[in-house]
C-alpha cells in the first residue's frame, strides 16, 4: 500500500505549479531549476535512509528499506521549495544494500567528483551536497573533507526516518543542506554536516545515536551554526579545524583500492595475536580503541614495536566518546590519535598510508599540532 503511495506522489510531481527548466553544463551536469540566476549546488545521491521506505507501516523506522526506493528527483517535485534556494544537479553513485557494505571506494569517487565539479578553474557551482546512509556516512564525508582540495562548501546529511515515516526528517534536512551549501559563509570551513537544525564540522561529528534524528554531533567542540527558518545562522567566522591535514589523492588511481587499516577493541585480556593476524590477512596499519585516553597494554606497545619495524604504523585511539588521545613526552612504539575517534583515524590512516608517507609521516600527521602545544615543539619526544 504504502509502495503505491509513493508511486501516485511520483507521478504527481510531473505537474509542478511552478515551470521547472533543465539545462546541461560542461561537466554534464543536468541543472533542474525554477530561476536559472539562483545558486548551483550538485548533489551526489550515494543512497541511505533518505531515499528508503517501508513496505510494513508509516511508524516503522527499524526496518525499513524494503518498501519502493525514492529518488532525489522525488524528493524535489514533492518539496519543490527547495528549489526556491538554488538549482540542483543529481549525480547519482548509489549502491544497492545499506552503508554498512560501502568502502573507501566511495568517498575516493565522491571527493574525485566534487575535486572536478567544485574546484576545476572557472567553475560556477557554488557547493555540494551528498546523500548518505547514516550507519557509515562519518567515513566518507571525512575522508572527502580531508581530500577536497578547495573552499568550497560540501554538506553531508541525509535522514534517520524512512520517507514513509509519518514525520521524516529527510526533506528538512534536504532543504537545510541546500540552504547552507548555497551560502557563501559556508566556504573556508573544510566539509559540513547538516543533520536535525545543525551545522557542525565534519572534521569532528561522530554519530552519537543509532536511533534518533538528533545524532550528528561534534561534542566536545559544538556546533558552527543552526538553521533558522531553513536558512543557515553562523555562530563563528569561517576557520578551518586546527588539525586538518589535506591529502592530494590525484597520484591515486582511479578504482584502485586504498591501504587496509583494521580497526580493534582494547579491551582487558587484549589478544595481541590480532595485531599479528590483521597485517598477515593484508592490512597496513592498524588503529587501536585503547582504554582511557588512548592507553595501550604492555604487550599491544611490544608489539607495536616488531610491526614498526616493518612499516606497519599502529594508531592509539580511545575507546570513551570523548577527549584525546595524547602523544607521550617520549618516543612511541605507536601514534596518537589526538581527538581523532577510531573511525576517523582509520580514514586519516589509510590516507597517509595511500600516499606514501610512512611510519614517521604519519606520526607527523596525528600528533605535530598536539605535540607544539604539550611540548612547545613538534619533533620533541622528552619534557625539556
Amino acid at each position: 500500500m504504502l509502495g503505491k503511495i509513493l508511486s501516485v506522489a511520483l507521478c504527481a510531481t510531473a505537474a509542478l505549479a511552478t515551470p521547472v527548466t533543465v539545462k546541461r553544463d560542461n561537466f554534464g551536469l543536468e541543472w533542474v531549476s525554477k530561476d536559472s540566476s539562483l545558486p548551483k549546488v550538485v548533489l551526489y545521491n550515494t543512497g541511505g535512509t533518505i531515499v528508503s521506505t517501508s513496505n510494513y507501516s508509516t511508524i516503522d523506522n527499524v526496518n525499513y528499506g524494503s518498501g519502493p526506493r525514492v529518488y532525489p528527483e522525488y524528493l524535489i517535485g514533492n518539496y519543490s521549495v527547495i528549489l526556491d534556494r538554488a538549482q540542483i544537479a543529481i549525480v547519482d553513485m548509489s549502491n544497492a544494500g545499506g552503508s554498512s557494505n560501502l568502502n573507501s571506494t566511495l568517498y575516493y569517487n565522491v571527493s574525485k567528483a566534487a575535486n572536478e565539479h567544485l574546484c576545476s578553474e572557472g567553475s560556477d557551482i557554488a557547493g555540494a551536497v551528498m546523500f548518505h546512509g547514516t550507519n557509515t556516512e562519518e567515513d566518507t564525508f571525512f575522508g572527502v573533507d580531508l581530500t577536497l582540495n578547495c573552499s568550497k562548501p560540501f554538506v553531508a546529511t541525509g535522514a534517520m526516518r524512512p520517507e514513509s515515516y509519518i514525520s521524516n526528517d529527510g526533506p528538512s534536512n534536504f532543504y537545510q543542506a541546500v540552504a547552507v551549501a548555497s551560502d557563501p559563509k559556508a566556504r573556508d570551513r573544510g566539509a559540513l554536516v547538516v543533520f536535525n537544525d545543525r551545522i557542525s564540522s565534519a572534521f569532528y561529528t561522530i554519530k552519537t545515536n543509532g536511533n534518533t534524528p538528533d545524532t550528528f554531533k561534534a561534542l566536545e567542540q559544538g556546533n558552527l551554526g543552526a538553521c533558522l527558518g531553513g536558512q543557515p545562522y553562523w555562530y563563528f567566522e569561517p576557520s578551518y579545524p586546527v588539525a586538518r591535514y589535506h591529502f592530494d589523492l590525484s597520484s591515486v588511481a582511479s578504482g584502485q583500492d586504498l591501504p587496509s587499516v583494521v580497526v580493534l577493541f582494547g579491551s582487558q585480556g587484549f589478544d595481541t595475536s590480532l595485531m599479528f593476524a590483521a597485517v598477515a590477512n593484508g592490512a597496513k596499519g592498524i588503529v587501536i580503541m585503547g582504554a582511557g585516553a588512548g592507553q595501550l597494554s604492555t604487550a599491544a606497545v611490544e608489539v607495536a614495536g616488531k610491526l614498526k619495524e616493518q612499516g606497519v604504523p599502529v594508531v592509539a585511539s580511545l575507546r570513551p566518546v570523548t577527549g584525546a588521545s595524547p602523544p607521550k613526552p617520549y618516543e612511541q612504539n605507536y601514534i596518537s590519535s589526538g581527538y581523532m575517534q577510531a573511525g576517523k583515524a582509520r580514514i586519516q590512516l589509510q590516507l597517509c598510508l595511500a600516499t606514501g608517507m610512512g611510519w614517521e609521516g604519519c606520526r607527523d600527521v596525528f600528533e605535530k599540532d598536539m605535540r607544539e602545544v604539550i611540548y612547545n615543539d613538534s619533533t620533541q619526544y622528552y619534557f625539556s
